[in-house]
C-alpha cells in the first residue's frame, strides 16, 4: 500500500521576521504565519484534499501550523501526533544566534573572503557544509553533524510510516522545519534542490511504497503564500526512481 505525504513547512514566526535561528529553540508564528496556514488549508479544502491522519514536530510552531491547517481544511475529527524526530536541526550553542552573525563565524572558520562566498559554498557543496561546520565550532558539543541531523530525520519518517499504516492511512500531512525539508528531500534525491530553506508553508509530496514499486512524478501546486501565488515546481520531469523509503518527491514552493 502506497502512503502519500503532504510535508509542509511551519508558517512564518518571529525568528523568522528578524532574523534570528530557531532550531530546537521556538518562537510564535506571527500573524502573517498563521495567514498563509490559513489559506493553505482553504486550498487543501477546495481541492478536496482529505488526510487520514496528521503529525507534526514536537516544536510548538510545527504544530500550531498544522492545528491551523487542520482546522481550514475541515479536518476537525482528526488528532495531531507530535514526533521530537521531525523537528529542526539542532544548532547547539549558536540556537538564537543571529542568522547573519552565523554565516559571518562560519564564513570566517573556513577562510572563506566573505558571507556571499560561504552562502554559495554551503548551497552547491556535495554533503551538509553547514551542519558539519557548525558541529565542528559548537563549545557546547550539542549541535548535531550531517549524520546525525538527515538520519533522525529519517528516522522520524519511518515513524510516521509505521504509525499510519497501522492506521491504514493512505495520505497524511506532516509539518516540520525548513532545513530539516531540505535535508529530507536531498537524502531522496540529491540533486533535486540546493541546500537552503523552504519557504514557509510550502508543500512537498513523498510518496512511500511499501512494495517498493516505481511511481510516477506528478506536480501538484499546493502553496497558498498570497491570493495569487505564483507556483514553481523545481522538478517537472515523469521520473521513477527509488532511493531508501521514500519514492520521487515533488517539491512546490511560491515565489
Amino acid at each position: 500500500m502506497s502512503l502519500e505525504v503532504y510535508l509542509v513547512r511551519h508558517g512564518k514566526t518571529v525568528f523568522n521576521t528578524v532574523g534570528r535561528l530557531q532550531g530546537w529553540s521556538d518562537s510564535p508564528l506571527t500573524p502573517e504565519g498563521c495567514g498563509v496556514a490559513e489559506r493553505l488549508g482553504r486550498g487543501l479544502a477546495e481541492r478536496s484534499i482529505r488526510f487520514d491522519a496528521a503529525f507534526s514536530s514536537t516544536a510548538p510552531r510545527a504544530a500550531e501550523t498544522a492545528r491551523i491547517i487542520l482546522q481550514h481544511s475541515r479536518h476537525h475529527e482528526l488528532v495531531l501526533t507530535q514526533l521530537p524526530d521531525l523537528r529542526e536541526y539542532c544548532f547547539g550553542g549558536f540556537e538564537g544566534e543571529k542568522t547573519q552573525r552565523l554565516h559571518e563565524i562560519l564564513s570566517a572558520s573556513l577562510g572563506l573572503p566573505d558571507v556571499d562566498t560561504w552562502l554559495h559554498a554551503y548551497r552547491h557543496a556535495d554533503h551538509h557544509l553547514l551542519a558539519e561546520t557548525v558541529s565542528a565550532l559548537d563549545e557546547l558539543a550539542l549541535a548535531e553533524n550531517e549524520a546525525q541531523f538527515v538520519g533522525r530525520l529519517q528516522q522520524g519518517m519511518a515513524e510516521v510510516a509505521a504509525l499510519s499504516q497501522n492506521a491504514q492511512a493512505r495520505r497524511v500531512l506532516v509539518v516540520s522545519h525548513g532545513m530539516a525539508i531540505t535535508a529530507l528531500l536531498k537524502s531522496i534525491d540529491f540533486n533535486i534542490m540546493d541546500f537552503r530553506s523552504l519557504d514557509n508553508a510550502s508543500v512537498s509530496r513523498l510518496i512511500y511504497d511499501n512494495g517498493g514499486g516505481g511511481l510516477r512524478e506528478s506536480v501538484i501546486p499546493l502553496c497558498w503564500r498570497r491570493n495569487k501565488a505564483k507556483i514553481k515546481c523545481l522538478s517537472e520531469n515523469e521520473k521513477c526512481f527509488q532511493t531508501g523509503i521514500f519514492n520521487k518527491t515533488t517539491v512546490c514552493y511560491a515565489y
